[in-house]
């Protein structure tokens, strides 16, 4: 699956999003804590997900990426497990792969991996204001 592939249903995702928590999916950053607070609310923990509800959450948190940072886009998705599609962001210093669809379906399980840490901590390693795990400074 290309870019392309990821935006075709897009509305469908959008509006599933919209109707089930009541936001508006407008793809700005601050939209996740908004996505994240409507989540606690509608699917408390314990609350088995549909695939197709990680999904439609996964990719928007792609999309978030996908518009919002410079650089970065959807991987080529050439696997069997969905939530092996990736974002890629490369910078001069640093790239990052991320699986948005596997940290919905961690932050599901466990609330303290939210959606709206998971952009603004890779994006503060894009920009060397944190260095990865095991590396040094």
């Amino acid at each position: 699956m290309d870019s392309k592939g990821c935006l075709e249903p897009m509305p469908l995702l959008v509006s599933a999003i919209e109707l089930s928590l009541g936001v508006v999916c407008d793809f700005k950053p601050e939209s996740l804590k908004v996505i994240e607070t409507e989540i606690n609310r509608v699917y408390p923990i314990g609350n088995e997900p549909m695939l197709s509800t990680i999904i439609s959450y996964g990719v928007y948190l792609g999309e978030v990426f996908v518009r919002n940072v410079p650089g970065a886009s959807w991987g080529l998705y050439t696997g069997d497990d969905l939530l092996d599609l990736d974002i890629r962001i490369d910078r001069k210093e640093h790239s990052f792969v991320g699986y948005p669809l596997k940290r919905v379906m961690d932050f599901w399980f466990d609330r303290s991996l939210a959606l709206s840490v998971y952009y603004q901590m890779n994006l503060d390693m894009l920009d060397g204001v944190i260095q990865p795990e095991g590396s040094s400074a």
